[in-house]
């Protein structure tokens, strides 16, 4: 059971007992006014090193604790100068020169300088993960003063700047003094914190919780409305988190039910929000195994997927259908490319050219049960059964299903993947996804795909300067991807959640998906 309190009396616990949640020791506390935020997700980040902010569980604790160069402006696609007071592009658009702000300090009192960019640059590098899929065109980084850093790119790179809105600074010093085995301070940033953003981390409880309190430092400067202090909180159980708004016991949850969303759109005292996003979902198709390798049969389960079914009976409209293979809201996106489409006819015609007869063929399918992708695999399941294929769950986390895809021959069948891209720009999702660069090594090729021609064209698009020219080399991916099918493209994401009416200011950025930026918060 919850401990009950009167709506809208802010308490220092939450108590679950009923369904085994226990976040604090002990009874429930009596009521007490409560200063801070409290804010309840269903998973808490794996690390807390800003290089994994690739993934949207690291990113909402990074983007409170770090800062970039440049930052999306909160809720719209702008971007603004952060750490950087200016900057300068070369004239062949391979040298990125910034000016470092000199008021910006990390959370110890050390200033921020073009050491501390380089270090990180050279992190990302060396290591190669996390948000480097979406940085590698980058080549490198040169200090050129205290507050002066130049970036350097193999060719140029127009998605540079939305990209590095992922690429966090951290503390040189503190980080190489907490090395361990030559680990770039992996082991040790997975709990603790060398940013300069907003907020500094006071506590991180894995798979509880973490807090942060406010940075009175931050370069940003304070106003009179802002947070003070947050609690991030992991519920796994939708309808915990649902009873504990209602009960004011948390101002701000994570939600992925519509039906969630419409029982709480009327309740008093609560806002839902549906928030556009650019995350899409994918299924992955391992290109390596058969009867996949034959661009018949995954053609034929893209086509047996009811998307229609999931915007509309599933997301009761909370969901959209991409224009081709990109969002809607994506850089060179057109209403002209039909979206992803539900023929059970053309399915089995391809599944009978390619000889697979019903009955003959099982698959399995990863996919995270605990984050509600569970319908996903349930309607491919069923589309599947169609075309006498039958598919069997393999239901676990993302950093298993991460480490499920790093070999083909260990990997399953068929899988899901949400993409969080840093921005509209059509190479974080082509390129991540498509490239065989991405293959393994935590890369996003969950296909293991591999296209001499595909690599050719993504990287000549990730070069060209003139939006005509990207946008014809990305039409020709784009025809590549839907003839040899390496993933299905099912839907873009609505981000649904539901807050307290006390709680103002809360947006997104496109570029920053599923993530609560305090900053621009307050509770009145």
């Amino acid at each position: 059971m919850f401990c009950s309190r009167a709506r809208g009396t802010r308490t220092p616990a939450l108590c679950v007992i009923a369904i085994a949640v226990v976040l604090l020791s002990g009874s429930c506390a009596p009521e007490t006014e409560r200063s801070y935020l409290v804010i309840l997700t269903e998973g808490i980040p794996p690390t807390l090193d800003p290089l994994a902010a690739l993934d949207s569980r690291v990113d909402n604790p990074v983007i409170n604790l770090y800062s970039a160069l440049v930052q999306y402006i909160p809720g719209t696609t702008e971007l603004s100068l952060d750490l950087a007071e200016s900057y300068e592009v070369s004239d062949d658009g391979r040298r990125y020169l910034f000016t470092l702000r000199s008021d910006a300090v990390f959370h110890d009192g050390t200033p921020v300088r073009a050491v501390d960019v380089k270090y990180s640059i050279d992190r990302m590098l060396t290591l190669k993960t996390g948000v480097w899929a979406y940085l590698t065109p980058v080549s490198g980084a040169e200090i050129l003063g205290g507050r002066h850093v130049a970036i350097d790119l193999y060719e140029p790179f127009h998605g540079l700047l939305g990209a590095l809105t992922r690429f966090y600074v951290a503390n040189s010093e503190l980080v190489r003094a907490n090395e361990f085995q030559g680990d770039l301070g992996q082991r040790w940033l997975q709990s603790h914190d060398a940013g300069s953003g907003p907020y500094r981390l006071v506590s991180f409880q894995p798979e509880q919780q973490f807090t942060v309190e406010r940075f009175d430092d931050y370069h940003g400067g304070w106003g009179e409305r802002h947070i003070e202090r947050a609690v991030f909180r992991v519920i796994r159980e939708e309808a915990a988190r649902r009873i504990a708004l209602r009960n004011g016991d948390a101002d701000w949850i994570y939600l992925s039910s519509a039906d969630t969303l419409e029982a709480l759109a009327g309740e008093p005292g609560i806002t839902v929000n549906r928030d556009p996003t650019l995350n899409q979902l994918y299924f992955a198709f391992n290109t390596r195994r058969e009867p996949l390798r034959d661009t018949r049969v995954r053609r034929a389960l893209a086509l047996a997927y009811d998307y229609q079914g999931h915007v509309e009976h599933l997301m009761r409209g909370n969901a959209e259908l991409p224009y081709g293979v990109l969002p809607a809201r994506g850089e060179c996106a057109s209403s002209d490319q039909p979206p992803p489409r539900h023929d059970l006819v053309e399915a089995k015609r391809l599944i009978a050219e390619a000889g697979v007869r019903p009955g003959e063929v099982e698959l399995t399918m990863a996919f995270e049960g605990t984050t509600g992708e569970t319908p996903f695999f349930e309607i491919m399941r069923a589309g599947a059964a169609e075309l006498g294929i039958r598919v069997t769950a393999v239901d676990i986390e993302w950093d298993a299903k991460v480490s499920n895809y790093s070999r083909p021959d260990s990997s399953t069948d068929m899988g899901t993947i949400w993409l969080f891209a840093p921005g509209p720009e059509a190479h974080h999702f082509l390129y991540s996804l498509a490239h065989s660069s991405q293959a393994g090594d935590g890369g996003n090729n969950f296909a293991w795909y591999q296209n001499p021609v595909m690599d050719r064209l993504l990287d000549q698009a990730a070069a060209a300067t003139e939006e005509e020219r990207r946008c014809s080399l990305y039409r020709q991916v784009e025809a590549l991807w839907l003839e040899e099918m390496p993933f299905a493209v099912s839907v873009t994401m609505v981000g649904l959640s539901a807050q307290r009416d006390d709680l103002k200011g809360y947006s997104v950025a496109l570029g920053h998906p599923l993530t609560q930026n305090l900053y621009p918060m307050w509770l009145e």
